[in-house]
């Protein structure tokens, strides 16, 4: 019976041990792959592609030896309380907080804004094309700001008009980070509500994603939870590796391809 348990520890237990101490190791600390389901990056990624996650990248911006840029695809967490969040896992059934895919359009220190679809950061206006060229944004404005008498009284969102009273916990830090309105519209607001865009400014840690599906309803965002904590990023998306080959018209083309940051993101 001995030399039994020997054999099964020594052939099986062990192998398989050090098989998925191996690949615990490799997911955590070099690399993993991530998939994409829903269609809130296209036209840059599709449902059923799947993506390169460099983990190193991860540890290198916890350890505060680089940070995330402006223009890179991030995989995240959304802040707990998000609307839509949470997936079912299959066959058993059980809840789980799933992770997004967005694009980083704005980090720590920029002030950032949504007029009528267009995205302004540092108060230039991105020439998404990448987008544009493929699909028309819907005009939406983030974020709204009411103002009466005064003071903040509502902020609205793709999910939403929400009393400052009564914020959830995901839109708090939003608050926070709205600057002042003009002394006009402040002048204003003692006659009536006045509601207007809001503008920005993140905080140290904190980034505004955005998916590149800009059409009504084709990503929910930093425009649904506001600006993320730099905790909730897993890492990012550096290369579609799956499926090989797609089909299009007229024929196959190879689908492996970098995800290099636009143009439209290189302010500096």
């Amino acid at each position: 019976m001995k030399a039994f348990w020997d054999y099964l520890f020594k052939e099986w237990f062990r192998q398989v041990g050090e098989a998925l101490l191996v690949a615990f190791l490799v997911t955590t600390f070099v690399f993993t792959t991530v998939g994409v389901v829903g269609q809130s990056m296209y036209p840059t990624l599709r449902n059923g592609e799947r993506v390169l996650v460099p983990k190193w990248e991860t540890w290198l911006v916890r350890l505060g030896f680089m940070e995330w840029r402006r223009g890179e695809i991030a995989i995240l967490k959304p802040p707990e309380g998000t609307p839509f969040s949470t997936a079912r896992f299959p066959v058993l059934g059980f809840s789980f907080r799933a992770f997004f895919i967005k694009r980083i359009v704005a980090v720590p220190g920029d002030e950032v804004y949504v007029d009528r679809g267009v995205v302004y950061v540092n108060g230039k206006p991105l020439a998404e094309t990448h987008i544009t060229d493929r699909i028309t944004p819907w005009p939406d404005s983030f974020p709204g700001v009411c103002y009466e008498g005064g003071r903040l009284t509502r902020i609205v969102t793709q999910q939403g008009d929400f009393p400052v009273d009564l914020l959830p916990a995901y839109l708090r830090p939003l608050k926070e980070m709205l600057l002042p309105p003009s002394q006009e519209t402040l002048a204003r607001s003692a006659l009536g509500e006045v509601c207007e865009v809001g503008r920005i400014k993140l905080k140290p840690g904190y980034y505004f994603v955005m998916g590149d599906n800009r059409t009504l309803g084709g990503s929910e965002d930093s425009r649904t939870f506001g600006p993320v904590p730099v905790e909730r990023i897993a890492g990012r998306a550096s290369f579609v590796w799956w499926p090989l080959v797609v089909r299009e018209e007229g024929g196959f083309r190879l689908n492996l391809r970098a995800l290099a940051i636009p143009p439209a993101y290189r302010l500096e």
